[in-house]
């Protein structure tokens, strides 16, 4: 039987896959995760900067039962890209069968894992956000636009108030949103910005303290999506509860690792996994005065989803794209 694999391009993913696609798919994802239907290791991170390369990656295999589809995320940092005109962070996917081992798409997955990225923080409101009035964003490039864009389809705000190291990024992001029925004010100070702030979101490459716990005010919440610490300890010490979306993940990299490596914090201390609350099976926010925090480190198993949800679309619309016979026969 003739079995050809099928190269899918970035630009044929956005077309047969919308954002309102990605939210959905991050939200099952993470509810079957959370009912045990998802087998996803933690993910392996490649570090080559001892080499000499100014550069990472991290293998994020998994299986998702309700689709029947196994597949591997390979995204990955790369601090040169910049200077290239490049995105800093870079993805591709491998979809397989997972009956016979055999090869069916591979697909560029930086489109995806942008928008995924962005559909992270707009689900874990719904559970953890006592109200959306305003919004902090620390970080002002290409995963900042995405993460407002989804939450800005799931929840009403009233202001976004963005963050950037660089003065041009933040002054520039509200011309991203020509048609916002929200105020967009960008702010020099964190300090300003995160006080009497609703929800506040880091999402830089940075590796230091963007957001003391001072100030943070009763029933705000803070989600944390950078790759290092973002936030003060004093936020996972003195908040009310703290949440991760993938506890053995998360007890190894970014926000937690200092904590977790001085022993300051175990597994025990978080309330729950994300994806336990979106199954329905531990409580999320239950007191609008509660002040919450949530490290969302990054699962591979929703950009598996939504590659095979890609990959199904564009084989069924019948779409001329690039096949190749991996057995060469």
């Amino acid at each position: 039987m003739e079995q050809k694999t099928v190269i899918i391009t970035n630009e044929l993913v956005k077309k047969y896959v919308s954002i309102d696609d990605v939210i959905e798919q991050v939200e099952n994802t993470w509810k079957w995760y959370g009912e045990g239907k998802v087998i996803m290791p933690p993910k392996i991170t490649t570090d080559m900067s001892s080499a000499g390369v100014n550069g990472w990656f991290n293998s994020m295999p998994s299986y998702i039962g309700p689709i029947d589809s196994a597949g591997i995320k390979v995204v990955g940092g790369y601090s040169d890209n910049p200077k290239k005109g490049l995105p800093f962070i870079r993805s591709n996917l491998l979809l397989t069968n997972p009956h016979d081992g055999f090869l069916r798409a591979l697909i560029c997955g930086d489109w995806i894992s942008d928008a995924r990225t962005g559909a992270q923080p707009a689900v874990a409101m719904k559970y953890l956000a006592a109200k959306s009035d305003i919004i902090t964003v620390i970080g002002a490039g290409r995963q900042a636009f995405y993460a407002v864009t989804c939450i800005s389809r799931l929840h009403k705000i009233k202001e976004l108030r963005i963050c950037d190291i660089s003065k041009e990024a933040r002054e520039r992001f509200a011309s991203y949103f020509p048609d916002a029925d929200f105020d967009i004010v960008p702010y020099e100070s964190n300090e300003e910005a995160c006080r009497e702030s609703d929800v506040i979101i880091t999402l830089t490459t940075a590796n230091a303290v963007l957001v003391e716990e001072p100030w943070c005010k009763p029933g705000s919440l803070v989600l944390t999506m950078g790759s290092f610490q973002e936030v003060s300890d004093d936020i996972a010490r003195k908040f009310d509860k703290i949440y991760l979306d993938h506890i053995a993940q998360g007890m190894h990299r970014g926000q937690f690792l200092p904590m977790a490596e001085r022993g300051e914090i175990t597994a025990d201390d978080f309330a729950a996994e994300l994806p336990e609350i979106v199954a329905g099976k531990k409580p999320g926010r239950q007191n609008p005065e509660e002040r919450l925090m949530c490290e969302l480190v990054g699962m591979g198993s929703p950009d598996v989803c939504i590659a095979t949800l890609a990959y199904e679309r564009v084989t069924k619309a019948g779409e001329a794209v690039t096949t190749v016979d991996m057995l060469g026969e």
